[in-house]
């Protein structure tokens, strides 16, 4: 099957209006984001969470076959494209990054591979999605993907869990809370719903573009709608009782109120909208566990997270310099310096990727990784309040920082879509890094008149 390519696209420069800063638009020549290439950023999206419950085909994984599949169509028919993107600052601080940690992993007493590699995969989506979404049409497509994907597991949420939450009641303290959560992992935890922190994470995401795009007058006609669906995924986020998903989708959601105007009634408004939903819709026995705390319960145990944090920063000096590798982090040294519960078989990770990074590669490690995401700080637009699009992708980056605090997977395939979405709508959907009002008003006048 032969894929169209439509002809270039050429934007015009035009002199800054003046006693404004407008975006200057460089003179760009670029294919237009085809339909098949739209179908496939959403498909990936849509369909990523199955990724660990779909079995292996020879050694390979689901997320792997997927971003093979989106690498052989770039590959065919966007050599050019591809060249260009790999050449990206960000990209090129991700290959040092790497370089460094297989260095590092190598000179330890025992290396292991598996977690740079799954950095380098991860990479490697994010330079695919980059190349896909060159224009708005391309971005716009990504973002439903995360709507789409939100729902689907939100509605899975709802039937494995708000039943079950709803007639247990409310529960006395953070402890029992955490009892009950353990309980409901123990009920629900199977196949898909393995991972109940990844599942509230996906659906906070998608209420997080939910709500930036229902600020938009280029959705009022869908704005209740989408609302709703903010709101339906916002309170799905909250039923596997994850603290982390309910702090991502509260700096979030205050983030794009900020970034859109927080003298803005209308804004304002809809943020109470929700906050009222979750006040009423979600089970009781959810609030008690919103709380982080580093004393011992009347049980004799800490709490799990604060119990890694303290055994890390009590061994801080044995690995700040160069770390101890991957290799030795899960294995012996792992289990000789605590990191793991009573009665445990394996090590826990560090539950944040900046203690995980420096456990693993010490401070050098932990230097290249920032210098990355100082880079990817810098890719963020200004001015993102003047467009849905921008609004939603900040709510998307947003959420993606505040992931690696509570998760040491700095690998996870949804760094591939944030990172993907910003360097790809910052090299040719924003070029100077200004969101341009002209552009928004360009774009819903063509809109208008297809």
């Amino acid at each position: 099957m032969a894929f169209e390519i439509n002809r270039p696209i050429k934007e015009e420069r035009e002199v800054p209006g003046s006693g404004e800063l407008d975006e200057v638009r460089y003179s760009l020549t670029y294919p237009r984001v085809t339909t098949v290439e739209r179908c496939l950023l959403w498909t990936t999206i849509v369909v990523l969470p199955l990724q660990h419950t779909i079995p292996t085909v020879a050694g390979m994984s689901f997320s792997f076959l997927l971003f093979a599949i989106l690498f052989a169509y770039i590959i065919v028919n966007r050599p050019g494209i591809l060249r260009e993107i790999l050449c990206q600052p960000v990209f090129i601080a991700a290959y040092a990054f790497i370089g460094v940690a297989l260095l590092l992993e190598f000179s330890s007493t025992l290396p292991r591979y598996q977690e740079a590699i799954r950095f380098a995969q991860m990479i490697g989506g994010a330079v695919c999605v980059a190349v896909l979404c060159r224009d708005r049409s391309g971005l716009t497509a990504s973002l439903y993907g995360y709507i789409g994907t939100a729902l689907w597991v939100a509605i899975v949420l709802y039937f494995t869990s708000y039943g079950m939450l709803q007639g247990m009641g409310p529960t006395r303290d953070f402890h029992e809370a955490s009892n009950l959560r353990s309980e409901l992992r123990g009920e629900v935890a199977v196949g898909i719903t393995a991972n109940l922190n990844g599942l509230a994470f996906i659906c906070a995401q998608g209420a997080i573009v939910a709500f930036a795009l229902s600020l938009s007058d280029r959705f009022k006609h869908f704005r209740a709608i989408l609302l709703g669906i903010g709101a339906f995924c916002l309170v799905a986020a909250f039923l596997p009782m994850s603290r982390g998903a309910a702090v991502i989708s509260a700096v979030s959601i205050a983030t794009i109120l900020h970034a859109y105007g927080v003298k803005q009634g209308k804004a304002l408004i809809f943020a109470c909208v929700l906050g009222l939903i979750i006040y009423v819709v979600v089970p009781e026995a959810v609030w008690s566990r919103m709380a982080f705390s580093t004393e011992v319960g009347e049980g004799g145990k800490m709490e799990g997270r604060a119990y890694i944090y303290t055994t890390a920063l009590n061994r801080l000096p044995e690995y700040f310099v160069s770390g101890v590798g991957a290799g030795n982090f899960f294995g012996q040294w792992g289990f000789e310096k605590g990191f793991f519960r009573a009665q445990g078989t394996k090590v826990l990770g560090a539950h944040n990727t900046f203690l995980q990074i420096t456990l693993f590669w010490g401070v050098l490690g932990l230097s290249m990784f920032l210098w990355m995401l100082w880079l990817i700080y810098r890719l963020i637009p200004s001015r993102c309040g003047r467009d849905a699009l921008s609004l939603a992708l900040l709510g998307i980056i947003i959420s993606l920082g505040l992931m690696l605090l509570e998760s040491h997977q700095f690998w996870d395939k949804w760094f591939s879509f944030g990172m993907g979405m910003l360097i790809g709508a910052r090299r040719w959907i924003w070029p100077t890094g200004v969101v341009s009002a002209n552009q928004v008003t360009q774009s819903s006048w063509n809109e208008k008149t297809k």
